[in-house]
């Protein structure tokens, strides 16, 4: 039995609120066998269970070749996985201990200045206009600045980039839950896939042209692990990676670390009197509102989950949002903890192929979360939140908001 309201593009109550539907699947179900698209899918909603497909890579694959190739392939936007995402055994180890070697934390604090900088202009900004949208005008700036600080991409490009990614996240996942292939929206994937690959070619190659220093694109062309380095479709798969992956989803944990304030106002005054608190506070947005809500991986061999058999080839769909609500592991999950401890969320994944920028994530919105609490005295959220249409991610497009300054000094 499923419930009629599990479908992530085209249930609009689970698209409005997906928790209670979550909720009911994983404690009466566990494992939900669902077939409304054009493939069978298991989806997986408790913690345990959601951490044992991730730790074992040897019965759970991310190889999306698995999935099939042409129009299949392509509704699924597999031509965008050619790296770490995708890659298993050898193929992964090598770019993972490579893309490793780059993210050493000193790498990582290397943009601290650039995040800092842009936070406070973004909180004059706040402080000083009234109204403004919290994601446009505040949080997808923050993100903005950093990548193009780490990519090297021209900051006036991410106009054009973020409307790639949002066509690229609509589509997402629609094999899974269409039960046909709408030919605009396969056509439209495609096409911006196409531009976005070119356009990374493009900016390669002038890179090539042009060297520059301290970026990652610099870093992953010239960095040698064990005598390997990365091809130049490897650069361009690992570049494309951490675009579309630190785009959306570091926007999205500022401007959800904002909602929560204003949905939990009691732990927002006591963050205030203890900004100290700020760092777990991101831990626990990224809990409750981990911006990815679920990863797709195939069964290598025929397997059991939760008393129900998944078949070998079969599409399993791993639901860390609900495995992050999940009371066997988290007591009152629904409540926004900000001193939760421990706090073993899974919003970054797990095992092998946890993400690899989540350092950088982390940075960014703790950041941005500290000068919130430092700097406001309380928030107002305006308007009701525009949602994304995709319930596979945790999207807020829009949020029209007014910060009210005056906070208590900041307790150390």
């Amino acid at each position: 039995m499923t419930h009629s309201d599990f479908n992530a593009m085209t249930s609009a109550t689970f698209r409005h609120n997906p928790w209670p539907v979550l909720a009911e699947l994983r404690e009466r179900e566990g494992v939900v066998h669902l077939s409304p698209g054009l493939t069978d899918s298991w989806h997986v909603m408790r913690y345990d269970d959601v951490r044992q497909v991730l730790l074992t890579p040897e019965l759970f694959s991310s190889n999306r070749a698995l999935q099939g190739g042409g129009d299949f392939a392509d509704a699924n936007l597999g031509f965008l996985f050619n790296n770490l995402i995708s890659a298993t055994g050898e193929k992964h180890r090598r770019l993972r201990m490579i893309g490793n070697r780059v993210f050493m934390p000193k790498f990582i604090e290397s943009f601290r200045p650039a995040v800092e900088e842009v936070v406070h202009e973004r909180m004059e900004m706040a402080l000083s206009c009234g109204e403004f949208d919290l994601v446009e005008d505040f949080a997808a700036q923050i993100t903005v600045a950093m990548i193009t600080a780490i990519l090297g991409l021209p900051r006036e490009d991410m106009g054009q980039i973020r409307e790639w990614t949002a066509v690229l996240g609509d589509n997402s996942g629609a094999s899974t839950w269409l039960p046909a292939l709408d030919p605009a929206m396969v056509e439209r994937g495609r096409r911006t896939g196409i531009e976005l690959t070119e356009y990374f070619k493009a900016h390669i190659e002038e890179r090539r042209r042009r060297p520059r220093e301290n970026d990652l694109i610099a870093a992953f062309s010239e960095v040698e692990v064990e005598g390997e380095r990365l091809t130049e479709a490897e650069v361009l798969s690992m570049a494309m990676l951490l675009l579309l992956a630190g785009n959306e989803t570091t926007t999205n944990l500022i401007a959800n670390f904002v909602r929560l304030l204003d949905a939990f106002p009691d732990q927002a005054a006591r963050l205030r009197t203890s900004p100290h608190l700020a760092d777990s506070a991101v831990e626990e947005t990224i809990r409750m509102h981990n911006s990815i809500r679920n990863i797709d991986r195939f069964a290598l061999e025929e397997t059991v989950l939760s008393g129900v058999t998944i078949p070998k080839g079969g599409l399993v769909v791993v639901w860390l949002s609900a495995a992050n609500r999940d009371p066997a592991q988290f007591d009152a999950p629904d409540s926004f903890r900000p001193e939760r401890q421990p706090n073993r969320h899974l919003g970054f994944g797990q095992g092998p192929h946890m993400c690899l920028g989540a350092p950088l994530a982390r940075m960014e919105t703790r950041i941005a979360a500290r000068a919130i609490l430092e700097r406001t005295g309380g928030i107002e959220l305006t308007e009701p939140a525009e949602l994304g249409t995709n319930a596979n991610f945790d999207i807020v497009k829009r949020q029209m908001v007014r910060f009210l300054p005056g906070a208590t000094p900041a307790v150390a």
